[in-house]
């Protein structure tokens, strides 16, 4: 693997990380990440395979459940620009749309990003894999296409927006990805991306533990220079990045530690099932209760993080150039 080039730059890379492994959903197996020396890219080895994204993403990510009417509700209730500012929601890219946009959502999963952007008032239509997602699509008469960019039918040239909240770092081509992107785009319309900033300040506290290396179905690491070179190769103009840190992120990254699943085992936070309030809490539990709770009170300080540039994601806005 340390004899294959960057897949940004075509810069060396080296071993930055070993031994990792799938502590969300359980998906077996131990992957390592390399680092370019020339840009900074990282990338997880060994990369899923597009053909494996389909079944992998259906079998593992948590969706078969779904209830669709809490669907319909969430999608009702938009945060006010009050809430997303201090939350650090904004890492939500298609709360973005605007009122006759045309948007397409890639990864728009379990459809509550399309509901949401026809609450907003949007033309709203969604790409994702997973086959789950298409069921529920089809129960709320969502314009969605089960699969990928490349084999999407929808129509050329035709988008206002194109949105992808925590998506590129998913895909195993991601030049390709954006090359994509741009033809279904307006000439005069906007992609906004958010992803994982590997310049993070907790990605450097927390290491190998960092929440969003999200092995192996993150394949991509992306910092500043890396993302701007990739920008520049596909031909398209970065007409704002910030880094932002939802609050929320914070809160799963310490939980996500405390809970340290075994390699093949599934943590229940992912999955939307955690245990019911108990009668008989214990005093152990009682202190992690409160901490949470004056945690939350605290997370103002990731808008300072947020300013610095070294936030927990980007969110970019991409434009073609003229």
């Amino acid at each position: 693997m340390s004899n294959k080039p960057c897949k940004i730059c075509g810069g060396n890379i080296r071993l930055k990380y070993k031994g990792l492994y799938d502590k969300r959903h359980g998906l077996p197996g131990r992957f390592e990440i390399y680092l370019c020396k020339d840009c900074g890219f990282m990338q997880t080895h060994p990369q899923l395979k597009r053909i494996e994204l389909s079944k992998i993403y259906t079998k593992y990510y948590p969706r078969q459940n779904v209830k669709i009417n809490e669907i319909k509700k969430s999608g009702k209730k938009i945060p006010n620009k009050g809430r997303i500012f201090w939350e650090g929601l904004s890492t939500t890219t298609h709360f973005a749309t605007k009122g006759g946009n045309r948007v397409l959502d890639v990864g728009s999963g379990a459809g509550n990003s399309l509901v949401e952007i026809t609450t907003l008032g949007g033309e709203a239509w969604g790409v994702d894999p997973d086959k789950n997602a298409e069921m529920i699509a089809k129960k709320l008469d969502l314009r969605f296409h089960q699969g990928l960019l490349d084999n999407c039918p929808f129509p050329k040239k035709y988008f206002d927006l194109i949105t992808a909240s925590q998506v590129i770092e998913h895909e195993p081509k991601p030049k390709k990805f954006l090359e994509l992107c741009k033809q279904f785009l307006k000439k005069d319309g906007r992609i906004i991306l958010s992803f994982p900033n590997t310049g993070a300040l907790f990605r450097k506290i927390w290491g190998k533990n960092w929440l969003h290396w999200h092995i192996p179905y993150h394949l991509n690491h992306f910092n500043r220079k890396s993302f701007e070179i990739l920008a520049e190769i596909t031909d398209l103009k970065i007409s704002s990045i910030k880094t932002i840190t939802p609050n929320l992120w914070t809160i799963l990254q310490i939980r996500s530690f405390l809970n340290s699943p075994e390699e093949g085992e599934r943590d229940y936070m992912w999955d939307g099932k955690e245990t019911k309030r108990k009668k008989n809490v214990t005093s152990k539990e009682k202190a992690v209760q409160a901490l949470f709770f004056y945690l939350e009170r605290l997370l103002f300080i990731n808008r300072l993080i947020d300013s610095l540039g070294l936030g927990e994601s980007f969110v970019v806005e991409l434009k073609n150039r003229k």
